[in-house]
């Protein structure tokens, strides 16, 4: 079991500027690895207060600067924006500077605005993400790349940076899209789900709909897989409030991003009510925020249920300034994380 330290990097309110979201970030990250966490991933977003994250990969680089053991990646690099000879020589550069502390997440992407602004046809996406995928792998393991695709067409090129090993970094990819999954199963990749703020009886089903395009593109058993949980830990009753105004906020947010146009003034997103969404309180009696022993309780309920390899914790979504985030962040590594380490050796292999 892997636990990882997820960095969206929101501006949660207009106060907020993009080089602070940026420092709290990077302090974070290092305080994460002091506190024991496996990896920290970095989001790509564009053009909204969702993220000012425009580049994971070039995060991730200054952040293996400042650290030594944590391991780094995207969350992913939304591969269809991104030209693939240029990805696979950023991932080269990253894992060279790093020492090979690379995780490596694709995704088709989901905003149509970032498509559009960046003229790149969505529906074209999943084609695009396949194909570039190909390439980097190209690149990363042969050192040469030869392609004549619908999308890319790339003469014999070589490439001068590889990784350490000569192989693809582990590979993760956030969609349910059986084409894509099957990409996934022939690079050993692992899936990565979204849990949010769901029970973990909710996330039962989204687990068996990826077990099943698993199973039928002839993945191996037991499957591996990665869920993102959303958890703040505190004990004071205001803090624990904000924080589940805040989840609320970007669940908004996040359903509002997948609209042709945004509801934004400039950048910074108006969140919108939608339907059957649950109520601050339903969050604060429900939701991973509070004392430690209660995240805990639920987190190791849900890995006997849900069986995950990999877990991806964000806690900056509550709009509270950076130093009550990393009392969170540090409450949870000192009181919670030892005991789901524990746990997690309980729990054995995901079922197939």
């Amino acid at each position: 079991m892997q636990f990882a330290y997820f960095n969206l990097m929101s501006m949660n309110h207009p106060g907020e500027t993009p080089a602070e979201v940026l420092a709290n970030t990077v302090r974070q990250v290092r305080l994460a690895e002091e506190l024991g966490f496996d990896a920290s991933w970095f989001a790509e977003h564009h053009f909204s207060s969702a993220s000012v994250c425009a580049s994971p990969l070039m995060m991730a680089m200054h952040c293996a600067a400042v650290t030594s053991r944590i391991l780094l990646g995207p969350a992913v690099v939304v591969l269809p924006l991104h030209h693939p000879l240029r990805v696979a020589q950023e991932v080269a550069m990253l894992d060279q500077i790093s020492g090979g502390r690379v995780l490596l997440g694709f995704g088709p992407g989901h905003q149509p605005h970032e498509f559009r602004s960046f003229q790149v046809p969505f529906d074209s996406r999943y084609a695009r993400l396949l194909e570039g995928w190909d390439i980097v792998e190209q690149a990363l393991t042969t050192g040469r790349v030869h392609h004549m695709g619908e999308h890319y067409r790339i003469e014999d090129t070589p490439v001068a940076a590889r990784t350490l090993s000569g192989r693809m970094p582990p590979m993760f990819v956030a969609t349910a899209t059986p084409s894509v999954l099957a990409r996934g199963v022939r690079a050993g990749a692992t899936p990565m789900i979204s849990q949010g703020y769901r029970l973990g009886a909710q996330t039962v089903a989204m687990r068996q709909g990826i077990l099943e395009g698993w199973g039928a593109a002839g993945g191996p058993a037991p499957m591996p897989l990665g869920i993102q949980r959303y958890l703040f830990v505190t004990e004071d009753r205001a803090e624990a409030r904000q924080a589940a105004e805040g989840l609320l906020n970007m669940a908004r947010n996040t359903l509002s991003l997948r609209a042709a146009v945004p509801p934004r003034d400039g950048v910074h997103l108006r969140p919108v009510a939608f339907e059957g969404e649950p109520t601050v309180d339903w969050l604060l009696e429900h939701g991973l925020i509070g004392a430690p022993e209660r995240i805990v309780e639920q987190l190791a309920a849900d890995m006997r249920l849900l069986r995950p390899t990999h877990y991806s914790l964000y806690m900056g979504f509550t709009g509270l300034p950076g130093a009550a985030v990393e009392r969170s962040l540090i409450r949870f590594g000192r009181e919670v994380l030892p005991r789901l380490r524990a746990a997690a050796a309980e729990t054995g292999p995901l079922a197939a």
